[in-house]
């Protein structure tokens, strides 16, 4: 069954991305960020979200660098960006993350932190940066602080090309992690081999390819978002799912959800009233279990059924786990820059909002807007 094509486009995009500073205290061979460039001063980040607010009703502002927690006035710009009447979202590579600094953002108003930790990363944390166990281990560590704090937590991985078996260990480590509820990919791409128009990644690190890697650990699409260039071509897409877990935190059943006739008239009906998809929702566990069941009901794997009835009947806790997948820009046969179409990562550059994996190509400058 084809994923739901999530029904944003221009200003109704409920998303875009605040970025506040360069300078990072960890290595990552996969970043896009060249610039190095110090904090922005606090008059300028009103600036940006004056302009993020003017194109954009957006639901929440992702704050990203570099590192943003480096920024010295961090816990300030969660409180400006709530003063606005939307949550905020942090990027972080966790780091300088503690229960203090938790409690302070949350108290600002922070309401989710993705948390980039992976293997291969040169940072002070990790003792051995190869282990699949450790980072882990310090991931699950990080996202407890986070939940405890009243923080809604998430896990950050960029699939490399030159390591195939990352995804597995990545959504192994996600499944098992009890304070995650999502999850984001992104897949590899060099800026550099793009800027100099040289593609390398495309055939290797395909979205298909993810995919299909996913579908075997019993993922399901549910929808996302085309490209620029190739509307019908998936760049970014949302994988949706439930856990039922024992009294000890271990999973004892997993129901995937891919769009049935349910979620499709929905989606339909938002089109066609013009009104905004919701980013994030809280349902109560009687929500979600009548919605696995007319989801089931109404084309969906019958076999969530079951699903439903067991957490009826057995109990146990119902939590959801969402999964993200980001195609890098990609360079197409034409020379174009092939980015997801709308950008919910966008970010402010010279007075527009612009790509966040674009806005250091110089290639790119001078492109079309979010």
């Amino acid at each position: 069954m084809k994923p739901l094509r999530l029904p944003w486009n221009g200003r109704d995009v409920p998303y875009a991305m605040l970025d506040i500073i360069r300078g990072c205290n960890c290595i990552c061979k996969t970043c896009y960020n060249r610039e190095v460039r110090e904090a922005k001063p606090l008059d300028q980040i009103e600036r940006e979200l004056d302009i993020i607010f003017t194109n954009r009703r957006v639901e929440f502002v992702g704050i990203l660098g570099g590192e943003p927690l480096l920024h010295p006035d961090i816990v300030e710009i969660v409180r400006r960006i709530k003063a606005r009447g939307v949550g905020s979202v942090i990027m972080t590579n966790g780091i300088l993350w503690t229960e203090e600094l938790a409690r302070q953002l949350a108290e600002a108003g922070l309401v989710m932190a993705f948390f980039h930790i992976q293997t291969g990363q040169v940072r002070s944390d990790l003792t051995n940066p190869s282990s699949d166990i450790e980072v882990a281990r310090l991931a699950e560590t990080k996202c407890a602080i986070a939940q405890d704090a009243g923080i809604m937590a998430a896990v950050s991985t960029t699939i490399r090309a030159d390591t195939p078996n990352i995804l597995s260990s990545v959504m192994t480590a996600f499944r098992c992690n009890r304070s995650a509820n999502y999850a984001f990919l992104t897949l590899e791409r060099s800026m550099q081999t793009i800027d100099g128009g040289i593609e390398t990644f495309a055939k290797t690190n395909s979205l298909d390819r993810c995919v299909t890697e996913l579908a075997k650990m019993g993922w399901r699409p549910f929808a996302g978002i085309g490209g620029r260039f190739r509307p019908d071509t998936m760049r970014w897409m949302v994988f949706h799912a439930y856990q039922r877990l024992d009294g000890d935190g271990q999973e004892t059943d997993f129901a995937a959800l891919p769009p049935s006739l349910l979620e499709r008239t929905l989606f339909a009906i938002l089109r066609l009233s013009g009104r905004q998809l919701p980013m994030r929702t809280t349902p109560s566990r009687g929500a979600i279990i009548m919605r696995i069941i007319l989801n089931a009901l109404s084309g969906g794997p019958v076999g969530n059924l079951e699903f439903a009835c067991r957490v009826l009947f057995r109990g146990g806790r119902l939590v959801t786990k969402n999964v993200f997948v980001e195609a890098f820009p990609e360079l197409l046969a034409d020379g174009r820059i092939e980015c997801c179409e709308p950008c919910l990562d966008a970010v402010v550059k010279n007075g527009k909002l612009v790509p966040a994996c674009l806005s250091d190509v110089e290639s790119a400058n001078g492109g079309k807007s979010c």
